[in-house]
């Protein structure tokens, strides 16, 4: 709401310039009001972006028509969740290297001379290890499937763009996985590979979607990877049964998750398209790949030194700073009455600072009511239980819900044509949303 009633970025309210005769029209700046909390491009007089005409069937910038409709701009949430991305990736590599590289040192030292201490580590023991090679077979097939899908696949994406994508895959997952195994949650590094792929693939929307989702793929997989084999480890299941297991649930997955794309793509497309969507359906991911794709094309011009945006890539280096300064702190005060310095993670409070930005928030209630239950009322009133069954629970009701809105999606929700809603009640009003938001005619 500050950004919006500030007229941060010029993104609620037009240009007050007496003389519109001076007005540059590929000037973002001087744009109408755009929507407080959305996900979509917009013109400089207000309305949706028109990047067809500006990219063609080819996915290719038409500078002349650059020209003549001008730059997109973004509303002020968009751009706000873009400069919190990149001020998290700052603090979060800030923060593994200042506060937690003796950690790393140790523990890779307890992995070459296995003197691990974690009791579940030490029952596998009784397990033959996957073997390496297994691994190296499985890089070298991913990687030329990847690679035959960039050559022969519409994705204008160089060659060696594509090998370059999983090199800074490949740095950035270090962090991530540090991240994800110390707190157990994680932040969006793909800002990140937006912001190179839109360096190398200047004029390339489609080229920076694939660059950006090559590179995040190795991130995200590897984290589920350790994950996966993490929970093998307090299940007890052999390492070789969880790796080919892990090897079958991907193919499987893959197949299962195209089908379902395709057949919901198919029947809710025009829904998709629109940020806000309905009670079920929102394109507010969709839209957030797209607006990065569209503007990071066109870093030069939006993200530049000279661009109304500069500042959100040049978070990526401002993020390094308040870590720094905490770690000073930590190395003078450990702790700051109750607060131990070093256990305030300043990348996630980014990260989540911008978690409502895009509209669609009635996940948030139910996220806190299951985090108070478990870190609160489990972890401090029943320990025992918590530290026997809690991450084995927030699994379970991973996989619960994944499987429930499988069946929902097709049996209720239209994922395959049409819908069969359930009933009216007070659980599901018959007008507004579900979520009884106030002003959208569940109240009436």
């Amino acid at each position: 709401m500050g950004i919006y009633y500030s007229n941060l970025w010029n993104v609620s309210r037009s240009s007050s310039s007496p003389d519109c005769s001076k007005v540059d029209p590929n000037i973002v700046s001087q744009s109408l009001a755009f929507p407080m909390l959305s996900t979509s491009l917009f013109s400089s007089n207000g309305s949706l972006y028109d990047q067809l005409a500006v990219f063609g069937n080819t996915f290719q910038l038409n500078q002349t028509a650059l020209n003549e409709i001008g730059l997109p701009a973004l509303t002020g949430s968009n751009a706000w969740s873009s400069l919190t991305q990149n001020l998290a990736i700052g603090g979060l590599i800030a923060h593994c290297v200042l506060f937690w590289s003796p950690y790393v040192v140790a523990s890779f030292k307890q992995a070459r001379t296995g003197t691990q201490p974690d009791p579940h580590w030490k029952a596998m023991q009784r397990y033959n290890e996957a073997p390496w090679y297994w691994y190296a077979c499985l890089l070298v097939l991913a990687f030329v499937a990847g690679l035959i899908v960039v050559l022969r696949g519409e994705t204008t994406l160089p060659w060696w763009a594509y090998i370059l994508a999983l090199a800074l895959g490949a740095v950035v997952t270090p962090f991530s996985t540090l991240l994800y195994a110390r707190m157990g949650n994680g932040i969006a590094t793909n800002q990140l590979m937006k912001m190179v792929a839109g360096a190398v693939n200047p004029g390339r929307p489609v080229a920076n979607l694939y660059f950006s989702m090559w590179s995040h793929d190795v991130v995200a997989t590897s984290i589920n990877l350790a994950g996966d084999l993490k929970m093998g480890q307090y299940l007890k299941i052999p390492p070789r049964v969880m790796f080919l297991t892990q090897v079958w649930g991907t193919i499987l997955g893959a197949i299962i998750n195209y089908a379902v794309m395709v057949s919901i793509v198919d029947s809710q497309r025009e829904i998709l398209l629109n940020p806000l969507g309905t009670n079920v359906w929102s394109g507010q991911s969709v839209q957030t790949l797209n607006s990065a794709a569209v503007t990071w094309s066109l870093a030069k011009e939006l993200y530049g030194p000279g661009g109304p945006y500069f500042i959100i890539p040049m978070a990526l280096l401002i993020g390094i700073a308040p870590t720094l300064l905490q770690w000073l702190i930590a190395k003078r005060w450990q702790k700051i009455g109750p607060i131990k310095v070093h256990d305030i993670m300043l990348p996630i409070i980014y990260s989540y600072s911008a978690n409502m930005s895009v509209g669609t928030n009635s996940t948030v209630v139910s996220t806190i009511i299951v985090g108070i239950v478990s870190q609160v009322w489990l972890r401090r009133y029943h320990p025992g239980w918590y530290k026997k069954y809690n991450y084995i629970l927030g699994g379970a009701l991973d996989g619960g819900a994944q499987v429930m809105i499988f069946i929902l999606s097709f049996a209720v929700f239209g994922a395959s044509g049409a819908a069969r809603p359930f009933p009216a009640w007070a659980g599901n009003p018959a007008t507004g949303n579900v979520d009884y938001c106030n002003g959208n005619g569940a109240l009436d």
